[in-house]
């Protein structure tokens, strides 16, 4: 049967397959070859902010998009929160009425149905919809997806883990004011690329805490928003409010585990490959055992150049020209060039 009435909607191809998405491009998404189809200029303008583009077109493309908005579709914001349903290699995902995608990991074909207005918000689609589809399909391409912010100098990549309220949005930014290019600050995406691992980010909006306005005195003109969290918070454009360069791919060298120290303070010393392993295992999704292997030998791959933790506390621009210092000294690690100092 092609058709039916469920609960007053009609089933005949919900997703219409058979309609026209003549726009295409592709990019590279988290190292993988991506083709997108659409119908809507808009989309492949929120992707290009996303991705590096990727001319001329692959013979082979690892991902493929099909990205319809329907022009009848109706819907209007603030957008719901997001979830994701997943049954054997079927994923769901679903965005509000109007909008949703089935993610099909085995053929690693996404295909989405979206109104308008939710195709028209590119903010959207680069915070809330590229990540979640990307955090579906990160195991069928080899991607491990991390909470930790990222920074890169010249393509060396700092990567800044540590607990909620630890600080990774605040000093990533104090760092790519110091010059480093912003490459991400809540999520970051590991791929491998030979024998090494390749770090990618998806530019967005960067999240920060009330008290940032002591590091970032010019948020006094901004207004703190309510967020899709229920958590207070500013929501900046970086490039746009801060002036910073951003990237979407480096070379992940340094990784560096933040604790709030009790006083202003810069106390940077090895930490342990084993415990760094288990401290990133915890971001991992539940997966099968080959899946989960592979998980566990790309993380010790990451954490093989070493890792250190920082105890710092006191004012985000002083600890970002300390830790920058010490990044780019030429030393063998940071640990070499470690110093303590007190804050005003």
């Amino acid at each position: 049967m092609t058709s039916g009435i469920i609960w007053g909607m009609t089933t005949t191809d919900f997703l219409k397959r058979d309609v026209q998405t003549s726009l295409c491009e592709t990019f590279i998404v988290a190292g993988a070859a991506a083709e997108i189809r659409t119908n809507s200029a808009l989309i492949l303008d929120a992707a290009a902010q996303c991705f590096p583009r990727l001319p001329p077109r692959p013979s082979i493309c690892e991902l493929r998009f099909r990205l319809w908005v329907d022009p009848g579709g109706i819907s209007h914001g603030p957008w719901p929160v997001p979830y994701l349903r997943g049954l054997g290699h079927l994923v769901f995902a679903g965005f509000d009425s109007e909008s949703s995608a089935m993610i099909d990991l085995k053929s690693r074909r996404i295909s989405g149905r979206f109104s308008p207005e939710v195709a028209s918000d590119q903010s959207y689609w680069k915070r809330v919809i590229f990540p979640r589809l990307l955090t579906a399909l990160g195991p069928s391409i080899g991607v491990i997806e991390l909470h930790c912010a990222c920074v890169s100098w010249n393509g060396r990549g700092i990567v800044l883990f540590g607990a909620p309220g630890a600080g990774k949005s605040t000093l990533a930014l104090a760092l790519a004011r110091q010059g480093w290019s912003l490459m991400s600050e809540d999520w970051t995406y590991f791929s491998r690329d030979g024998g090494a691992i390749a770090a990618w980010g998806i530019p967005s909006v960067v999240k920060l805490l009330p008290d940032a306005i002591r590091h970032f005195p010019e948020l006094g003109t901004f207004r703190t928003t309510i967020g899709m969290d229920g958590e207070e918070a500013y929501r900046t454009e970086p490039e746009k409010d801060f002036g910073v360069s951003s990237t979407r791919h480096c070379r992940p060298e340094w990784l560096v585990f933040l604790e709030r120290g009790d006083k202003s303070a810069f106390d940077i010393s090895t930490m342990s490959g084993s415990e760094a392993e288990h401290i990133l295992s915890r971001d991992l999704l539940a997966q099968s055992a080959g899946v989960a292997k592979w998980q566990k030998t790309t993380i010790a791959k990451l954490v093989a150049n070493g890792c250190w933790r920082l105890r710092y506390g006191g004012d985000a621009r002083e600890v970002a020209s300390e830790l920058t210092r010490v990044c780019l000294s030429g030393a063998e690690s940071p640990a070499e060039t470690a110093v303590t100092y007190v804050g005003s």
